[in-house]
């Protein structure tokens, strides 16, 4: 009943995760062996506090683990003395209804958005116990803070940024549906068996914040400061920050201190050295803005969040004007002379000295060279063969005054570093390269990856490319490719058409709309779409909505669980 895996009969404890055959939870909370809905069976409490309590337990009927999540705020409410139904605090009826009922809305909005893939699908919402459940699938996997700790207690953006990635895109398309998490943190993170971060730890903005009647579950450290009440309203940029803490945990080893500490205190935020010296400029300065303690200087958006962080090669060459070639060298002023230089230009110059001593040593050595020339002369015309000039077969006259020898220094010749022919690496798999060395002694160093149409983990480009020449030794920086993006097409039918294309555009889809002369439901909502919901469709695709510009015909009163769905109708956007 901890894991929900077959226990032998005869054994005292799990093999696998430790919890006693007869393990019990605490008084509060349902018993282990509860079954609800006639269908899920009860396991024991994973985690309490702020709206409610989350049970590991089985689904009979599909005969798999399942998370179950029960409406249990404890300042208003309690345990009955049958040990299962919910027992409401006197005065407080009015208060546990409200937020029941926002509990209810928020599990019906995250159920319609359960194909989004780093979403844990909820699947089903019922009453029993005079409160409020919910069920959805039990993700395998490791948090975000356990991997960590395998890893040493961080990693490199070169390994973050393909998981933030798809969280960031997920994250995204929810907020354009008006949902918002409020409670990111590494432990509410799971790394899945498909390589995906997947969400948990959902609860309404009211267990994500401060002065409500429910008693708040804050994160130290991910939790921002408007969720203590330190001014400004919760959104979007609330997630915003969050996610930042998140990533700056994942990067540095540690999360940023507490949000009121960094109000108060205007703490900065300290990344070790050797971090920050392989930290690209973009991701830091991305972080830094998105970590502002006031919301109206943060980051507003997940989206302009994303697209901050996804900038680095325009900002890298920005930043290096010196390192580029083709860059105009900037204009520099002349320099100032010191005071010392200043103060020796003013001096007055020493009058010249007299050149006459010059002049009489010049004449004596001009008088002499000419005897010299004279002495020289007469001697080669009376005795030429002395000195050679009397023909034969005699060397080259090298005494001859009038001939010029030239003694030539021999130069110093100093070997330029050797160049190699850069491999061409594109089209091939990163993965299995990835540990080769290639001519001139160079390496390759993944630089990030992008969506295309070219199987994961194929080379789509390089840097220097394949027609360059580099040092012996350099790395040679590739992208490669993720794959196509691809998502599967949610169910949006009934909802209204201008909040479908929002969410749609939002997951990356290209949109457009047709009206229907009639349709099964009220004018402006959706009945379905082209492809059809469920479809897998790669990012960048069109998806038509059949939107309805005709009443119904038959109008009947209103579902009060759900204005959308007449009364006795059925809902298929429910789980």
């Amino acid at each position: 009943m901890g894991c929900m895996n077959p226990l032998p009969e005869g054994r005292a404890e799990c093999g696998i995760c430790g919890y006693p055959a007869n393990g019990e939870n605490p008084s509060l909370y349902l018993p282990v062996g509860t079954v609800l809905s006639e269908r899920y069976l009860v396991g024991r409490v994973l985690e309490v506090g702020g709206d409610g309590a989350v049970y590991i337990g089985y689904d009979k009927v599909l005969k798999s683990a399942i998370l179950i999540r029960e409406f249990l705020p404890d300042t208003l409410c309690g345990r009955a003395e049958n040990g299962t139904s919910v027992a409401v605090i006197g005065g407080c009826e009015n208060t546990f209804r409200d937020y029941r009922e926002r509990f209810r809305t928020h599990a019906r909005a995250l159920a319609r958005l359960r194909e989004l893939p780093s979403l844990i699908p909820l699947y089903d919402i019922f009453d029993e116990n005079g409160t409020t459940y919910t069920v959805g699938e039990h993700c395998e996997g490791v948090s975000l803070e356990e991997r960590l700790g395998q890893l040493g207690g961080r990693m490199s953006w070169d390994e973050a940024r393909p998981l933030f990635m798809p969280l960031m895109s997920t994250l995204i398309a929810m907020h354009s549906a008006g949902i918002c998490h409020y409670g990111l943190s590494p432990s509410n993170l799971v790394l899945a068996a498909d390589g995906r971060l997947h969400m948990r730890g959902f609860s309404i903005q009211e267990a994500r914040s401060a002065s409500t009647d429910l008693k708040p579950r804050m994160i130290p450290g991910y939790s921002a400061p408007e969720q203590y009440g330190a001014g400004g309203e919760m959104g979007a940029w609330t997630d915003v920050y969050g996610l930042a803490a998140v990533i700056f945990r994942a990067l540095t080893g540690n999360p940023p201190p507490e949000a009121l500490s960094r109000v108060k205190q205007s703490s900065d935020l300290l990344v070790p050295a050797d971090v920050a010296q392989t930290l690209p400029d973009h991701v830091a300065v991305a972080l830094y803005n998105a970590l502002q303690v006031r919301p109206d200087a943060r980051t507003r958006t997940m989206k302009e969040f994303r697209d901050k962080l996804a900038e680095a090669p325009a900002i890298s060459a920005m930043r290096r004007p010196e390192e580029d070639p083709s860059a105009t060298a900037p204009v520099r002023e002349p320099e100032r002379p010191s005071a010392k230089e200043a103060t020796r230009e003013e001096e007055p110059e020493e009058p010249p000295k007299s050149n006459r001593g010059k002049y009489a040593v010049l004449i004596v050595l001009s008088a002499f060279i000419v005897l010299l020339l004279v002495a020289g002369v007469v001697i080669f015309t009376m005795f030429p063969d002395v000195v050679g000039l009397g023909g034969g077969d005699s060397d080259p006259d090298t005494s001859n005054p009038s001939v010029t020898t030239t003694t030539t220094v021999p130069s110093v010749y100093v070997p330029a570093a050797p160049q190699y022919a850069v491999e061409d690496l594109i089209g091939q798999n990163y993965f299995d390269i990835k540990d080769q060395t290639f001519q001139g002694n160079m390496k390759i160093k993944l630089k990030y990856q992008v969506f295309s149409d070219e199987a994961p983990g194929t080379i789509v480009d390089q840097t220097p490319s394949p027609e360059q020449s580099a040092d012996e030794g350099s790395t040679i920086e590739v992208v490669i490719s993720a794959g196509p993006e691809t998502l599967t097409v949610p169910d949006v039918s009934g909802w209204e058409a201008e909040h479908a294309r929002l969410y749609l555009e939002a997951l990356g889809f290209r949109v457009e709309s047709v009206t229907l002369a009639a349709a099964e439901v009220e004018r402006g909502l959706v009945q379905d779409t082209t492809p059809a919901q469920g479809a897998s469709l790669n990012v960048g695709e069109t998806i038509t909505l059949r939107v309805s510009d005709k009443e119904p015909e038959d109008t009947t009163a209103d579902d009060p669980d759900n204005p959308a769905i007449p009364a006795g109708g059925t809902d298929s956007r429910e789980p």
